[in-house]
C-alpha cells in the first residue's frame, strides 16, 4: 500500500531542503519497483510557490483543494524567516489526528507555533526561539540536526532533510532499503543525527565555571550508577536551581537530559566496539531495564540498540 505525502511549499522555501527530502522517496519507489510513496506539492493560496532560488513552481494543489495524505511536510526557509501563512495552521490542526506532520527548516517553526509540537521532541530554528519557548513550554527541544518523535518529523534543513527522510524510510519500509538509498546518494551516514552528541563545554568555560566543570566530571565518572540532579548539586555545593541555570546558559540543556546523552553516547560507543551484550551495555550505562535502555536509545538515535548495531555492522562490511 502506498503512502501519500504532501509537501507544503512556503513562499521562499529552501530548494535544497525540499529536494533533499523528496529525492529519497522517489528513489525508494524506483529501487522497489513500486510506488511506496505517492508525493504531491501544495501552495498556500494559489497553485504556485517561489523557491529560495527565485524559481516559480506550479504545485499540484493549493490548501483549499488539497486531498488527504498520510504525512504532511511543511517545506520552509533556511535561514529561517517566518512570514504570515494564512490558513496553514488551521489546515494542519485539522489533520493532526490522522496524519504524521513534518517541518523542514522554518517549517518546524510553523508546527510549533500551531502547538503541534507540544509534548514532542523537535528541532526548531533558533530564530525567535525564545519567544516560541515561552509560549509553548511543553516543546522538548532537541540538539540534533533532525528528530523523529512518534508522528512528528523535524529538521534544521539543508542536507539534514536527506538524513531525516532516510530515517523515515527505514521506519516505514526497512533499514536495508534506506541503506541502499543512502549508498545511491553517496551518503556516509544513514539517517543518524550528525549532532546527536552532547555539546561540549569549552576549556575556557570550564575554567571560568568550576562548578559546571565539577558537575560534568561527576556525570562522566558515574555512568553505571547515575546520580540525581539533586545529588550533583549537593556535591558541587550549589542549589539545584543554580545548577539548572548554569546548564541552560552554557549548554542550552537541563542537567538530567545532558547526563542522559552522556550515558547514551557511552552506550553507543560500547555497542560498536565489541560483542558485549546489549543487556550488559544497558546496565553498565545506568539503565534499569532493557526496555528503558531501548526506548531512550531509540528516542536519541532513531533506532533501537540492536537495529543500530546491525546497521553499523552492515556498513562496515560494505566498506
Amino acid at each position: 500500500m502506498s503512502q501519500k505525502i504532501g509537501f507544503i511549499l512556503l513562499p521562499g522555501y529552501s530548494s535544497m531542503s525540499y529536494v533533499s527530502a523528496m529525492e529519497p522517496l522517489l528513489m525508494c519507489n524506483e529501487l522497489m519497483g513500486e510506488t511506496r510513496f505517492e508525493t504531491f506539492t501544495v501552495a498556500l493560496a494559489s497553485n504556485r510557490s517561489v523557491s529560495s532560488l527565485g524559481n516559480p513552481i506550479d504545485t499540484h494543489y493549493s490548501l483549499s483543494d488539497a486531498p488527504e495524505a498520510h504525512t504532511w511536510i511543511v517545506a520552509g526557509m533556511s535561514p529561517a524567516r517566518h512570514p504570515k501563512t494564512p490558513g496553514l495552521e488551521e489546515f494542519l490542526l485539522a489533520r493532526a489526528q490522522g496524519a504524521a506532520l513534518g517541518g523542514l527548516a522554518s517549517g518546524s517553526y510553523t508546527l510549533a507555533k500551531a502547538g503541534l509540537l507540544n509534548g514532542y521532541r523537535g528541532v526548531v530554528h533558533w530564530l525567535t526561539l525564545e519567544e516560541l519557548v515561552k509560549e509553548h513550554k511543553s516543546i522538548l527541544l532537541a540538539n540534533e540536526q533532525f528528530c523523529i518523535d512518534r508522528d512528528r518529523l523535524t529538521c534544521r534543513g539543508g542536507s539534514a532533510s536527506l538524513d531525516l527522510m532516510l530515517m523515515w524510510i527505514a521506519k516505514q519500509v526497512s533499514a536495508d532499503t534506506a541503506e541502499a538509498i543512502s549508498k545511491y546518494f553517496v551518503n556516509e551516514r544513514l539517517g543518524i543525527p550528525s549532532n546527536a552528541m552532547h555539546q561540549e563545554l569549552s576549556e575556557r568555560t570550564r575554567s571560568e565555571q568550576p562548578k559546571m566543570a565539577e558537575a560534568l566530571e561527576l556525570m562522566e565518572n558515574n555512568i553505571e550508577e547515575p546520580l540525581t540532579t539533586d545529588d550533583i548539586a549537593f556535591h558541587v555545593k550549589i542549589s539545584r536551581r543554580q545548577l539548572e541555570r548554569l546548564f541552560k546558559k552554557h549548554l542550552n540543556a537541563v542537567p538530567s537530559r545532558y547526563y542522559l546523552q552522556i550515558r547514551l553516547e557511552e552506550a553507543r560507543s560500547r555497542l560498536f566496539k565489541g560483542t558485549e551484550s546489549i543487556a550488559d551495555i544497558g546496565l553498565g550505562c545506568g539503565f534499569s531495564s532493557g526496555a528503558h535502555f531501548s526506548t531512550a536509545y531509540r528516542n536519541q538515535y532513531g533506532l533501537t540498540p540492536s537495529e543500530d548495531r546491525s546497521l553499523n555492522q552492515k556498513m562496515q562490511i560494505a566498506k
